[in-house]
Protein backbone atom coordinates (compact mmCIF):
# COMPACT_ATOMS: atom_id res chain seq x y z
CA UNK A 1 0.00 0.00 0.00
CA UNK A 2 1.48 3.33 -1.04
CA UNK A 3 1.26 6.43 1.11
CA UNK A 4 -0.97 8.11 -1.52
CA UNK A 5 -3.41 5.18 -1.51
CA UNK A 6 -3.71 4.99 2.26
CA UNK A 7 -7.01 6.01 3.82
CA UNK A 8 -7.51 7.61 7.23
CA UNK A 9 -6.88 4.99 9.86
CA UNK A 10 -4.82 2.72 7.59
CA UNK A 11 -1.58 3.68 9.30
CA UNK A 12 -3.04 2.62 12.64
CA UNK A 13 -4.10 -0.73 11.15
CA UNK A 14 -0.63 -1.34 9.76
CA UNK A 15 0.93 -0.50 13.12
CA UNK A 16 -1.49 -2.82 14.94
CA UNK A 17 -0.88 -5.69 12.52
CA UNK A 18 2.86 -5.28 12.96
CA UNK A 19 2.46 -5.29 16.74
CA UNK A 20 0.30 -8.43 16.63
CA UNK A 21 2.81 -10.15 14.34
CA UNK A 22 5.65 -9.28 16.71
CA UNK A 23 3.65 -10.64 19.66
CA UNK A 24 2.92 -13.84 17.74
CA UNK A 25 6.58 -14.36 16.89
CA UNK A 26 7.56 -13.77 20.51
CA UNK A 27 5.01 -16.31 21.75
CA UNK A 28 6.10 -18.85 19.14
CA UNK A 29 9.73 -18.44 20.08
CA UNK A 30 8.90 -19.00 23.75
CA UNK A 31 6.52 -21.87 23.04
CA UNK A 32 9.00 -23.69 20.83
CA UNK A 33 12.09 -23.00 22.92
CA UNK A 34 14.22 -26.12 22.58
CA UNK A 35 14.50 -28.04 25.83
CA UNK A 36 12.29 -25.79 27.94
CA UNK A 37 9.30 -28.11 28.04
CA UNK A 38 11.45 -31.21 28.48
CA UNK A 39 13.29 -29.62 31.40
CA UNK A 40 10.02 -28.57 33.03
CA UNK A 41 8.65 -32.13 33.18
CA UNK A 42 11.87 -34.05 33.76
CA UNK A 43 11.53 -33.88 37.54
CA UNK A 44 7.93 -35.11 37.61
CA UNK A 45 7.63 -38.73 38.77
CA UNK A 46 6.23 -41.41 36.48
CA UNK A 47 3.14 -43.32 37.54
CA UNK A 48 4.34 -46.76 36.47
CA UNK A 49 2.22 -49.67 37.60
CA UNK A 50 -1.11 -48.71 39.16
CA UNK A 51 -1.81 -50.38 42.49
CA UNK A 52 -4.86 -52.63 42.38
CA UNK A 53 -6.45 -50.85 45.33
CA UNK A 54 -6.64 -47.65 43.25
CA UNK A 55 -8.41 -49.29 40.31
CA UNK A 56 -12.12 -48.47 40.04
CA UNK A 57 -12.82 -50.56 36.94
CA UNK A 58 -10.98 -52.45 34.22
CA UNK A 59 -12.42 -53.42 30.86
CA UNK A 60 -10.83 -55.40 28.07
CA UNK A 61 -11.55 -53.92 24.64
CA UNK A 62 -11.23 -56.57 21.90
CA UNK A 63 -9.62 -55.79 18.56
CA UNK A 64 -11.99 -53.85 16.34
CA UNK A 65 -14.33 -53.00 19.22
CA UNK A 66 -15.13 -49.89 21.26
CA UNK A 67 -15.43 -48.70 24.86
CA UNK A 68 -17.26 -45.81 26.46
CA UNK A 69 -17.60 -44.43 29.97
CA UNK A 70 -17.64 -41.48 32.35
CA UNK A 71 -14.45 -40.32 34.03
CA UNK A 72 -14.96 -38.17 37.11
CA UNK A 73 -12.88 -35.06 37.60
CA UNK A 74 -9.70 -35.84 39.52
CA UNK A 75 -9.61 -39.47 38.40
CA UNK A 76 -7.66 -41.13 35.62
CA UNK A 77 -8.16 -43.29 32.58
CA UNK A 78 -5.29 -45.55 31.62
CA UNK A 79 -5.28 -47.06 28.14
CA UNK A 80 -3.06 -50.10 28.52
CA UNK A 81 -1.60 -51.40 25.27
CA UNK A 82 0.22 -54.50 26.46
CA UNK A 83 0.10 -56.32 23.12
CA UNK A 84 0.95 -53.34 20.92
CA UNK A 85 -2.23 -52.55 19.00
CA UNK A 86 -1.44 -49.98 16.25
CA UNK A 87 -3.74 -47.14 17.21
CA UNK A 88 -6.53 -46.39 19.70
CA UNK A 89 -8.76 -43.46 18.72
CA UNK A 90 -10.18 -41.45 21.62
CA UNK A 91 -12.90 -38.79 21.92
CA UNK A 92 -13.59 -36.70 25.02
CA UNK A 93 -16.57 -34.54 25.92
CA UNK A 94 -17.33 -32.27 28.88
CA UNK A 95 -19.92 -34.34 30.78
CA UNK A 96 -21.57 -31.18 32.14
CA UNK A 97 -21.96 -29.73 28.64
CA UNK A 98 -21.13 -32.20 25.83
CA UNK A 99 -21.19 -29.43 23.24
CA UNK A 100 -17.69 -28.77 24.58
CA UNK A 101 -15.33 -31.45 23.38
CA UNK A 102 -11.68 -32.26 22.72
CA UNK A 103 -10.31 -30.12 19.91
CA UNK A 104 -7.32 -31.47 18.00
CA UNK A 105 -6.52 -28.18 16.28
CA UNK A 106 -6.46 -26.10 19.47
CA UNK A 107 -4.44 -28.79 21.25
CA UNK A 108 -1.78 -28.46 18.55
CA UNK A 109 -1.97 -24.72 18.05
CA UNK A 110 -1.82 -23.62 21.69
CA UNK A 111 1.10 -25.95 22.50
CA UNK A 112 3.03 -25.22 19.26
CA UNK A 113 3.53 -28.90 18.55
CA UNK A 114 1.92 -32.04 17.16
CA UNK A 115 4.04 -34.14 19.54
CA UNK A 116 1.41 -34.67 22.20
CA UNK A 117 2.56 -36.88 25.06
CA UNK A 118 3.49 -36.83 28.73
CA UNK A 119 3.15 -33.39 30.27
CA UNK A 120 0.87 -32.07 27.54
CA UNK A 121 -2.79 -31.09 27.85
CA UNK A 122 -5.79 -31.99 25.74
CA UNK A 123 -7.74 -28.82 25.01
CA UNK A 124 -11.40 -28.32 24.23
CA UNK A 125 -12.93 -26.13 21.55
CA UNK A 126 -13.54 -23.61 24.36
CA UNK A 127 -9.83 -23.32 25.12
CA UNK A 128 -10.12 -25.25 28.37
CA UNK A 129 -8.21 -28.33 29.53
CA UNK A 130 -10.33 -31.47 29.41
CA UNK A 131 -7.51 -33.84 30.38
CA UNK A 132 -3.79 -33.90 31.17
CA UNK A 133 -1.39 -36.62 30.04
CA UNK A 134 0.24 -37.39 33.38
CA UNK A 135 2.12 -40.47 32.22
CA UNK A 136 2.94 -42.02 28.89
CA UNK A 137 5.68 -44.48 28.00
CA UNK A 138 4.90 -44.39 24.28
CA UNK A 139 4.67 -40.64 23.48
CA UNK A 140 3.85 -41.32 19.83
CA UNK A 141 0.28 -40.27 19.20
CA UNK A 142 -1.49 -38.73 16.22
CA UNK A 143 -3.83 -35.73 16.34
CA UNK A 144 -4.07 -35.10 12.60
CA UNK A 145 -5.19 -38.10 10.57
CA UNK A 146 -8.28 -39.36 12.32
CA UNK A 147 -9.56 -42.84 13.07
CA UNK A 148 -8.82 -46.00 11.13
CA UNK A 149 -11.03 -48.70 9.64
CA UNK A 150 -10.81 -52.51 9.44
CA UNK A 151 -8.01 -53.75 7.24
CA UNK A 152 -10.11 -54.90 4.24
CA UNK A 153 -13.57 -56.00 3.19
CA UNK A 154 -12.31 -59.12 1.45
CA UNK A 155 -13.51 -61.79 3.83
CA UNK A 156 -10.39 -61.67 6.01
CA UNK A 157 -12.02 -59.48 8.64
CA UNK A 158 -14.74 -60.83 10.97
CA UNK A 159 -18.31 -59.88 10.14
CA UNK A 160 -18.53 -57.94 13.40
CA UNK A 161 -15.67 -55.63 12.38
CA UNK A 162 -16.65 -51.98 12.03
CA UNK A 163 -15.05 -48.78 10.88
CA UNK A 164 -13.47 -46.67 13.59
CA UNK A 165 -15.95 -43.88 12.93
CA UNK A 166 -18.81 -46.35 13.43
CA UNK A 167 -17.31 -47.44 16.74
CA UNK A 168 -17.07 -43.85 17.92
CA UNK A 169 -20.60 -43.08 16.77
CA UNK A 170 -21.92 -46.09 18.70
CA UNK A 171 -19.93 -45.06 21.80
CA UNK A 172 -21.34 -41.53 21.52
CA UNK A 173 -24.89 -42.86 21.17
CA UNK A 174 -24.53 -45.03 24.27
CA UNK A 175 -23.34 -41.94 26.14
CA UNK A 176 -26.56 -40.18 25.18
CA UNK A 177 -24.98 -38.19 22.36
CA UNK A 178 -25.65 -38.10 18.62
CA UNK A 179 -23.59 -38.83 15.48
CA UNK A 180 -23.06 -35.09 15.04
CA UNK A 181 -21.14 -35.15 18.34
CA UNK A 182 -18.46 -37.37 16.79
CA UNK A 183 -15.45 -35.19 16.03
CA UNK A 184 -11.77 -35.49 15.18
CA UNK A 185 -10.11 -37.81 17.73
CA UNK A 186 -6.65 -38.21 19.14
CA UNK A 187 -5.24 -41.60 18.19
CA UNK A 188 -2.89 -43.00 20.79
CA UNK A 189 -0.07 -45.43 19.95
CA UNK A 190 0.28 -44.11 16.41
CA UNK A 191 3.92 -43.28 15.50
CA UNK A 192 3.28 -41.02 12.53
CA UNK A 193 5.75 -38.48 11.17
CA UNK A 194 5.78 -36.15 8.17
CA UNK A 195 8.77 -36.68 5.88
CA UNK A 196 9.23 -35.60 2.27
CA UNK A 197 5.86 -33.84 2.47
CA UNK A 198 4.10 -37.12 3.27
CA UNK A 199 2.75 -38.69 6.45
CA UNK A 200 4.46 -41.99 7.20
CA UNK A 201 4.23 -44.70 9.84
CA UNK A 202 7.45 -45.36 11.77
CA UNK A 203 7.81 -49.14 11.80
CA UNK A 204 10.71 -49.12 14.25
CA UNK A 205 8.69 -47.73 17.18
CA UNK A 206 7.77 -50.50 19.69
CA UNK A 207 4.14 -50.35 20.78
CA UNK A 208 3.89 -53.42 23.02
CA UNK A 209 3.83 -52.80 26.79
CA UNK A 210 2.91 -49.15 26.35
CA UNK A 211 0.25 -47.11 28.11
CA UNK A 212 -1.06 -43.59 28.49
CA UNK A 213 -2.67 -42.04 31.59
CA UNK A 214 -5.25 -39.28 31.16
CA UNK A 215 -6.11 -37.18 34.22
CA UNK A 216 -9.62 -35.72 33.99
CA UNK A 217 -9.57 -31.97 34.64
CA UNK A 218 -13.39 -31.92 34.43
CA UNK A 219 -16.08 -34.58 34.44
CA UNK A 220 -15.68 -36.36 31.12
CA UNK A 221 -17.50 -38.64 28.74
CA UNK A 222 -15.02 -40.77 26.82
CA UNK A 223 -15.33 -43.03 23.80
CA UNK A 224 -12.53 -45.09 22.26
CA UNK A 225 -12.19 -47.29 19.17
CA UNK A 226 -9.68 -50.10 19.03
CA UNK A 227 -9.11 -50.10 15.28
CA UNK A 228 -5.76 -49.69 13.49
CA UNK A 229 -4.62 -46.22 12.51
CA UNK A 230 -5.16 -45.38 8.81
CA UNK A 231 -1.41 -45.54 8.14
CA UNK A 232 -0.69 -48.68 10.16
CA UNK A 233 0.86 -51.35 7.91
CA UNK A 234 -1.49 -54.17 6.85
CA UNK A 235 0.43 -56.73 8.90
CA UNK A 236 -0.03 -54.64 12.08
CA UNK A 237 -3.27 -56.22 13.27
CA UNK A 238 -5.26 -54.79 16.16
CA UNK A 239 -5.07 -56.57 19.51
CA UNK A 240 -7.01 -56.24 22.75
CA UNK A 241 -6.37 -53.29 25.05
CA UNK A 242 -7.50 -52.46 28.59
CA UNK A 243 -9.38 -49.34 29.66
CA UNK A 244 -8.62 -48.80 33.35
CA UNK A 245 -10.32 -46.19 35.52
CA UNK A 246 -8.31 -45.39 38.64
CA UNK A 247 -8.15 -42.77 41.36
CA UNK A 248 -4.75 -41.40 42.43
CA UNK A 249 -3.69 -40.81 46.01
CA UNK A 250 -1.47 -37.78 45.47
CA UNK A 251 -2.75 -34.22 45.45
CA UNK A 252 -2.48 -32.07 42.32
CA UNK A 253 -1.26 -34.91 40.15
CA UNK A 254 -1.24 -32.78 36.98
CA UNK A 255 0.51 -29.75 38.47
CA UNK A 256 3.65 -30.36 36.42
CA UNK A 257 1.55 -30.19 33.23
CA UNK A 258 0.08 -26.88 34.39
CA UNK A 259 3.49 -25.36 35.03
CA UNK A 260 5.28 -26.73 31.97
CA UNK A 261 4.61 -23.76 29.67
CA UNK A 262 3.06 -20.29 29.78
CA UNK A 263 0.32 -21.46 27.41
CA UNK A 264 -0.55 -24.32 29.76
CA UNK A 265 -0.76 -21.98 32.75
CA UNK A 266 -3.22 -19.76 30.91
CA UNK A 267 -5.35 -22.71 29.76
CA UNK A 268 -5.55 -24.22 33.24
CA UNK A 269 -6.45 -20.83 34.71
CA UNK A 270 -9.28 -20.57 32.20
CA UNK A 271 -10.41 -24.05 33.21
CA UNK A 272 -10.29 -23.16 36.92
CA UNK A 273 -12.49 -20.12 36.30
CA UNK A 274 -15.01 -22.29 34.46
CA UNK A 275 -15.14 -24.85 37.26
CA UNK A 276 -15.65 -22.12 39.85
CA UNK A 277 -18.54 -20.77 37.82
CA UNK A 278 -19.94 -24.26 37.26
CA UNK A 279 -20.00 -25.60 40.79
CA UNK A 280 -18.20 -23.25 43.13
CA UNK A 281 -14.70 -24.64 42.77
CA UNK A 282 -12.34 -27.21 41.36
CA UNK A 283 -11.59 -30.62 42.74
CA UNK A 284 -9.01 -30.51 45.54
CA UNK A 285 -9.70 -34.01 46.79
CA UNK A 286 -6.96 -35.81 44.83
Amino acid sequence: MTIAAMQPGDADKVTRIAALRARYEKLREAGQALGRFEAAIAAAPHIGQVSTDLVQSRASVPAGWYWYGRIERGTCLRIDNAQGTPGVACLLWNASDPSERFCATDTIKVQWTTRIGRGRMLLSDMGRVVASIIDDNCERHDVLLGVGRPRADDGSSPLTARKGTENLAIAATKLGLEPRDVHAPITFFAPVTCRDQRFKWDDDVPLADTYVDLYAEMHLLVGISNTPHPLAPPEAAATAIDAVRWRPRRLHLSRFCREATDEATRAYSRTDAYLIQLDGGGDDSV
